[in-house]
């Protein structure tokens, strides 16, 4: 059983019971050039103060260094990882080399324009990926293989997002609506739902839609089943009624921030209090440490803290809300409707491992610990490891027919992004 996860700032590999973590060599060298060029800045000001005889007024030192990794994914060889990142104002997807250490990753594709977030390589070796196209935008795309480009797959006023493959070659992923008012400015998402994308029709269906819960995160295991993230669209809340009429006034105040917030990132694209547009959802590690007292999760904001202390009660806890469920969507036979069975609480990610022997392995994690469902029909499931802040959780994702685009003129070798 082999796997690769975030550890807040750190690039996990679990290989059958055998656990190492990295660094990302990128975030780790921005953090030192942006470090030293701020002192090289103090140093020049200082200098041009003392020259001009002037007293000098010491400027807060602007080295802040904002990180968070979005994805990581296993590839086809055997030491080496793909993993995508936002630093500051810019996003970028690298290799990481686990051997090597004069040279221990590689440029794939960096940009100040747009952020990439969810991404997964295939068995077959094509990258599918999430690319936020504005502060609440985002498409499905698949990179060349040999990194530099990407073409988009999906468009649209959508936030899409965690693309695979299902069992005939079609493109699962989920989809959040974007909700504008009058004046076409954000207001907030729809639950997000499951689409299906035809590959050879470039057709849209709806999979599986509902008002009351959201979607995430769909993968097939090639029996016609599909795992998925269920959580509710609106979080219920045990509330005391007197204290909720005391609060309404300061909940007025924090509504009118909030919308003053959401105006500044729809217009200029960054949040109100600084970051960047598309950081996607996680921790935002500042100088290397994570907020460990709220984080963005599938687009809500966690207080990790609370959480913690209303899992308590529950075997190896975490702080992602128990409503949160890895379910296995079935089709009904009789009248063809998706029956779900949960499977586990509280899930951040997870993905499924295809063993070897033709069986699947479901690994999740509920930020502070990875498990692994070793039996899924029989819903045992077993501790991996522990971890301080698990978000993010990769494989190598079953394409299940790496044939299906052939054509007659297509070059051996060629991936989907060199066929579309």
């Amino acid at each position: 059983m082999k796997f690769v996860f975030t550890d807040g700032e750190k690039i996990g590999v679990y290989d059958n019971g055998k656990t190492v973590k990295y660094d990302s060599a990128y975030i780790t060298r921005y953090r030192e050039n942006t470090i030293r060029a701020e002192k090289n800045r103090e140093w020049k000001r200082q200098s041009e103060a003392m020259m001009s005889d002037e007293l000098y007024m010491g400027v807060g030192q602007n080295n802040e260094v904002t990180a968070t990794l979005n994805a990581v994914s296993l590839t086809l060889e055997e030491n080496k990882l793909l993993y995508a990142f936002s630093v500051n104002e810019t996003a970028g997807i690298y290799y990481k080399y686990t051997e090597e250490e004069k040279d221990p990753e590689a440029h794939f594709l960096t940009s100040n324009e747009v952020s990439f977030l969810s991404l997964a390589m295939t068995d077959s070796g094509d990258i599918l990926g999430t690319v936020q196209t504005d502060s609440v935008r985002a498409n499905i795309a698949v990179f060349s293989r040999n990194g530099g480009d990407y073409k988009s797959l999906t468009d649209g006023d959508s936030f899409d997002e965690n693309p695979s493959f299902d069992e005939h070659g079609n493109l699962l992923f989920n989809s959040y609506g974007v909700g504008r008012d009058a004046n076409n400015v954000f207001i907030t998402y729809t639950p997000s739902e499951i689409l299906r994308l035809q590959m050879r029709t470039m057709e849209m269906e709806t999979v599986r839609s509902n008002d009351e819960y959201s979607y995430i995160k769909p993968i097939a295991d090639g029996k016609g089943n599909i795992y998925c993230i269920r959580k509710p669209s609106v979080e219920k809340r045990e509330g005391n009624l007197l204290l909720d009429i005391l609060l309404i006034p300061v909940r007025i105040v924090q509504a009118i921030i909030g919308f003053i917030a959401t105006f500044v990132m729809c217009f200029a694209g960054k949040p109100m209090l600084g970051g960047r547009m598309g950081a996607g959802d996680g921790s935002m590690a500042r100088n290397g440490k994570a907020d460990p007292k709220k984080v963005f999760i599938n687009k809500n904001l966690i207080n990790v803290e609370k959480e913690l202390k209303k899992n308590k009660e529950t075997e190896d806890f975490g702080f992602i809300p128990r409503s949160w469920k890895l379910v296995r969507l079935t089709v009904n036979k009789g009248d063809g409707a998706w029956d779900e069975c949960e499977l586990a609480s509280g899930v951040a990610d997870y993905c499924v491992l295809h063993e070897e022997n033709g069986e699947r392995t479901l690994v999740y994690t509920n930020g502070k610990h990875i498990f692994a469902f070793q039996d899924v029909a029989n819903g045992k499931r077993k501790k991996v490891l522990d971890t301080d802040f698990c978000l993010k959780i990769g494989c190598l994702q079953k394409s299940f027919s790496s044939n299906l685009f052939e054509e007659e003129n297509a070059t051996a070798g060629d991936g989907l992004f060199d066929r579309l």
